[in-house]
This record gives C-alpha cells, structure tokens and sequence, in this order.
C-alpha cells in the first residue's frame, strides 16, 4: 500500500565483517540461517532477522523484531544483535510499540546522510478497515538509539491526520514520512498532538 518514493537506497551489500569466527561469515549471508540464529536467542517470536549495517562496528550485526499478543502486553519491539565468538548477544531494543507485524512491511533502507542502515516499518493496511483506523511507521535508528514516530489517523467524516514523532530532528526524515502517507492521504494535515483511537 506505501511506498518509498525518496532518493533513498535499498540496502543490498554488506561490508565485510569483523568477527572471530571467519566460518560464520557465509552462514550469515544465508537469511534463513539468520531467522535461526535470531531465534535462538530471542524465542519463536522473532517476525523478521536482517543482517546489515546498522552502526560504525565491523562486527556481524543483525536486527530483528518480535512480537507480544497477551493479556497485559500488546505489541512489538526491535532489537539488535551482534556475534559474539558464535552467539548472538541483545545489544539493544525498542520500547513495545504499537503495531503488528502481520501484513506490514519492514526493510532496511539508507538515508545519504547516514553511513549505517535503518529498518523501516508500515503497519499498511492492518489496522484499517471500511470505517477508517491507523497506520503505524517507525524508523528505527540503532546506532543513535532512536526510534522515529510516524502515526496517522482516518476517521470517517474527517481528514485524514498525522502525528510525527518529537525526536525527529532531520528533515530527511520528517520529509521522508510527510512524502510516504500524501501518497495514499494527498489531503492529509500534521497535528501536534497525537491521536488515541477507541476501539
């Protein structure tokens, strides 16, 4: 349903990675070895493992997201991982968030103005239905610790709203939101206040 329409580059290449096993070098380059490896340190609820680039360390670097569905949590996070001899190692995560990742897109993407990745998340579709609803985006800035807000509302009768995170301190970024949601909500008008919907 969105779009990347920026300048933006797919992040394909990896650089060449610093570990201390040099036989694991070509089993990370394999994604399904990846989603395994991610599992096994986080548990069966890893949705997605990205090898990448996603600070200035050399060493093999991975991000993933899992996500929560029980009766006092609701939600996802992301983390990163980094090898260690021939484990991974949580290095970081997100807060829980809001948002699924059914039928969302997650990718890694690289801003010109960065020399590391991002991963890029859209809840698309899932939270919205014939009588409007929500579509959740975050960026998630590993090497700064920063996770980038985007949340748009769509209530019937009214024009569509988005709320833009605080923390966003590049217009890169902002644009890079703005740009992605007028694609589908030409009309769509920024709030300085974000939007709770009741259910």
């Amino acid at each position: 349903m969105f779009f990347l329409i920026l300048p933006l580059l797919i992040s394909c290449g990896e650089k060449n990675t610093g570990n201390s096993d040099p036989s694991l070098k070509t089993d990370y380059e394999n994604p399904q070895f990846v989603i395994q490896q991610a599992k096994k340190t986080l548990g069966d609820n890893v949705k997605f493992a990205y090898k990448g680039i996603y600070n200035k360390d050399s060493v093999t670097e991975i991000a993933a997201g899992t996500e929560i569905q029980n009766p006092k949590e609701w939600g996802i996070k992301f983390l990163l991982l980094k090898l260690d001899g021939r484990n991974l190692i949580t290095t970081y995560q997100t807060a829980l968030l809001n948002g699924s990742f059914n039928k969302c897109l997650v990718q890694k993407i690289k801003f010109p103005m960065f020399d590391y990745e991002l991963i890029y998340y859209n809840s698309q579709d899932y939270f919205l239905g014939s009588g409007g609803g929500e579509v959740y985006s975050y960026l998630i800035n590993y090497n700064e610790g920063k996770t980038y807000f985007a949340h748009l509302v769509d209530e019937p009768g009214k024009s569509a709203s988005l709320f833009l995170s605080e923390n966003i301190d590049i217009i890169e970024v902002k644009n890079f939101f703005i740009s992605n949601f007028k694609r589908d909500y030409p009309a769509v008008k920024l709030i300085p206040k974000d939007v709770v919907l009741k259910y």
